[in-house]
């Protein structure tokens, strides 16, 4: 999960320079924050598809799944995760998460944990209307 986002965070800053013109204007810090969130929904859902098969909702509700029903909706509660992660933190947090990587293993982690069974749940109960 850090590999990813140890990996993503070259890109990033290069972007984030490309787009902004030396000055904080409201544009650029905006774009800025943009690019942060974006890294930290990639690193959230590395973190989600890494350990969902730990999480104890996911255990039970998994339990009577095909190995392909299992991915797919892996796959949709780790994009629900993800989805949400930047309701979870601060722009602080993340701007903290981006120069120190213990804070940022532990802001994803918090992430993940926050609102992963919240997932779990919706979606069961979106694929039980189905």
């Amino acid at each position: 999960m850090n590999k990813a986002f140890v990996l993503c965070l070259p890109v990033i800053l290069a972007f984030s320079g490309c787009a902004t013109d030396g000055s904080m204007n409201g544009t650029s810090a905006n774009t800025t924050e943009q690019l942060g969130m974006t890294a930290l929904k990639i690193a959230v859902n590395a973190k989600c598809l890494n350990e969902i098969n730990t999480i104890p909702a996911w255990q039970t509700a998994s339990r009577l799944m095909t190995a392909e029903q299992k991915q797919d909706i892996q796959t949709e509660i780790c994009g629900c995760v993800s989805e949400k992660a930047p309701y979870s933190v601060t722009a602080a947090d993340v701007a903290t998460a981006t120069f120190d990587p213990n804070a940022r293993a532990a802001m994803v982690g918090q992430v993940v944990s926050k609102t992963v069974t919240a997932c779990v749940n919706e979606t069961f109960q979106q694929n039980l209307v189905k």
